[in-house]
Order: structure tokens, then C-alpha cells, then sequence
């Protein structure tokens, strides 16, 4: 998974991750395209997403002192900002050519359009899709933002908007929908969606979000596409049809309740986000926090928790761009550490030991460099 949402990657450098991708055998690439931070796929029906909603005026320096709780409370900012406009946006024709690009070797691109949390660049762009129309700016720090999706029709359709325009871009047979991280506070504020709960007879707006993720759900049905989304999207029940979950919350668990439940599964553990560190080191770049190392990534079993194995599609990582400000610390935190992804998804249990991994590595670390790809030095 690559957020390009949070730093824009030049749609070159995306080109060249996938290149990255063929020679591991790595086979799709979850591009993640909108968040508080920054909305990156063109839209010809709603163009202030991009015009507006692609830019944010300036970004938090360093980490937030208190990073889930920040943009929360933005009157207690006490944060510096480094005062630099930063945007950008990728033309459905430039997705279109990455698409054909990816599919030539062997790659799906599954897009991502988070809803109905992680709206505040789109509600900056167009304030009525909020219940209340405030005018907002687009995010300019990290953690999760309270201001959300209205769901009620007129969300919904702003949002079958957007997909069918994405599905005429991605031919993926799958298409994320994020789902992930969406705060209650408007909704329990809001007589409009409180209406809605007792029409729709729901003990409370929890159940706006399985409502909502039902509707945006068959749509893509309609459409003979499959709807993916992070773990939130079983918390009130399991949706309707037949979707797919990436797990990353208390993984195991999650995965065990989305495959006992007989729902397919995509395991995104913690241990597989490269936006961490590599260990704890004090002398590794700026991350949001310390993670796995080489060893720690390659020992890991997709199958572990008492998961159901059949309902397991495989394994992803995760490089959230929030400290991967260029392309260059992009390759340093996703290499090596994405060769032993690779091995694990094709080889299993099967794989060779550790050491015979390491002897291996410096060649195919060679092969990558021939794309004018970096790693962060193996010793």
C-alpha cells in the first residue's frame, strides 16, 4: 500500500515502485488516493477536489505532541509549520497509463477512496458535504481529523459519483473504500443524522457506517466490482455481500473475526508498517515510531492467531507517507524490508532460513538499484 495522499509521489517515481514490484513478484499495488491531507485523483464531476483540495498551505514539522489527539483539538496547537504550499494530483489519463503500465507486469492497482472518515481535504473543497457546511482548510497535520462524510443520500452520491469515475479508470476487480478511523462527533451532533438513525430504526449513529458501507457496497456490485476496506468495517456487524478485510487493528483478532465470519482477508499487520522505523535505533531517520527490522519482517506468519487459512488472500505492507517526504526516503524505508514481504507471500513456510535470505539479498539489492531504486545499507 502507497499513501499518496499525505506527500505526492510524482506519477514517475509510482511507475518506478512498480517496476520495484515486478522484479519481487509483488503483485498489487493499493494506491491510496485521498485523506485529510491531500485528494489526489481527478474528478471531471467535482473538479474543486483537485483545485482545491489537492493543496494544503503549509505541513506540521516533525511529529504532533500528541498525534492522535492534535487535529482534534487544533486550539491547542502548539506545533510549527514549515510554511511551504504542497499538492499535487494525478489526471485519470495519468492513471489510466499506470494501469496499462502495472497490467503489462503481472500488477493490479487497487485504488483508494477513504470514506467516510478522512474527508477533511474533500470537505475543504466542497463544505455541503458535511452536515454542517463549515469552511475548512485542508489538513495540515497528522493524526485523525473529526470532520467527516454526511451519509445520507446526498453523501451517498457524492460517492457513487467519485467511484464511477475511479472504476472507469482502475479495472481492478477490487476497490478500497478505507472505512477506517471515522470519528462519531458530527453525527452524534447532527439532527439530520440523528433522523436518519431513527428512520432506518438503528439503536445509534454507530450503525450509520454499515448503512453506509451496505449502500457504497452494492453499488460496486452493480458495477461487478468488490469492496475492500480496513477492519472498522465489520465493528457494527459484517456488511452485506461479499467484502474483503484488510486487518491492521490487534491484527490477529480481527482477522480471526473476519475469517470466522467466512470473509476473505488481507493481513496488514504492525509489523508490516514501513512507515516505522527500522528497530528502535535513535540515529533512523524521523518516523512515526520505532518498528520491525529485516529479521523481525521475514519471521512473520500471515497464518498465526487461529485465522481461518482459507480465507486469507495474502499480506500487505504499509508505507504511509506522513514522515516519507521523497522518493528517496521512500526506497530507504520499504528496502529491504519489502524483499522479505515478497519472499514470504510466495515461499510461506517454505522459505529458505534467514541467513541464506541475507546471503541472497545484496544482488537482488543490486537488480533494484539498476531502476535507480536505494535501501537503507544493510549493516
Amino acid at each position: 500500500m502507497l499513501d499518496v495522499a499525505r506527500h505526492f509521489l510524482p506519477i514517475e517515481e509510482v511507475r518506478r515502485l512498480v517496476e520495484a514490484m515486478s522484479l519481487l513478484r509483488l503483485n498489487v499495488l493499493h494506491l491510496h488516493l485521498t485523506d485529510d491531507q491531500g485528494w489526489r485523483f481527478e474528478s471531471k464531476t467535482w473538479p474543486r477536489l483537485t483545485e482545491v483540495g489537492a493543496w494544503r498551505d503549509e505541513t506540521v514539522v516533525g511529529r504532533p505532541g500528541n498525534y492522535h489527539d492534535h487535529a482534534l483539538h487544533p486550539e491547542n496547537d502548539l506545533n510549527s509549520y514549515d510554511g511551504v504550499r504542497h499538492g499535487g494530483f494525478y489526471t485519470q489519463d495519468e492513471l489510466r497509463d499506470l494501469v496499462a503500465f502495472a497490467r503489462e507486469r503481472g500488477i493490479t492497482v487497487m485504488p483508494e477512496i477513504d470514506m467516510p472518515g478522512h474527508m477533511r481535504a474533500a470537505r475543504a473543497a466542497y463544505p455541503e458535504l458535511g452536515y454542517e457546511p463549515d469552511v475548512l482548510g485542508v489538513g495540515r497535520s497528522w493524526g485523525i481529523y473529526p470532520e467527516v462524510l454526511r451519509v445520507d443520500e446526498a453523501g451517498v452520491a457524492f460517492c457513487t459519483d467519485i467511484l464511477g469515475e475511479v472504476l472507469d479508470v482502475f479495472d481492478s476487480p477490487y476497490v478500497h473504500i478505507g472505512g477506517d478511523e471515522c470519528p462519531l462527533v458530527e453525527w452524534e451532533a447532527s439532527p439530520t443524522a440523528q433522523a436518519q438513525c431513527r428512520a432506518l430504526g438503528l439503536d445509534g449513529v454507530g450503525g450509520l457506517q454499515r448503512w453506509f458501507t451496505n449502500r457504497i457496497g452494492a453499488f460496486l456490485a452493480s458495477r461487478g466490482r468488490r469492496l475492500v476496506g480496513w477492519d472498522e468495517i465489520i465493528d457494527e456487524g459484517v456488511p452485506e455481500g461479499d467484502p474483503v478485510v484488510v486487518a491492521w487493528r490487534s491484527w490477529t483478532e480481527a482477522a480471526r473475526r473476519a475469517t470466522q465470519a467466512g470473509l476473505d482477508v488481507v493481513q496488514a499487520p504492525d509489523r508490516l508498517y514501513f512507515d516505522h522505523a527500522h528497530g528502535d535505533d535513535d540515529g533512523e531517520p524521523l518516523a512515526i515510531g520505532p518498528g520491525a527490522t529485516l529479521a523481525d519482517v521475514y519471521a512473520y506468519d500471515p497464518y498465526e492467531g487461529g485465522v481461518e487459512p482459507s480465507h486469507i488472500l495474502g499480506l500487505q505492507a504499509q508505507l504511509w507517507s506522513e514522515y516519507i517526504p521523497s522518493p528517496e526516503h521512500l526506497w530507504y524505508m520499504a528496502f529491504p524490508r519489502l524483499v522479505a514481504v515478497a519472499d514470504i507471500g510466495w515461499y510461506g513456510a517454505t522459505r529458505p532460513p534467514y541467513e541464506d535470505f541475507l546471503a541472497n539479498l545484496p544482488a537482488r539489492l543490486e537488480a533494484l538499484a539498476a531502476l535507480g531504486i536505494g535501501h537503507r545499507p544493510l549493516s
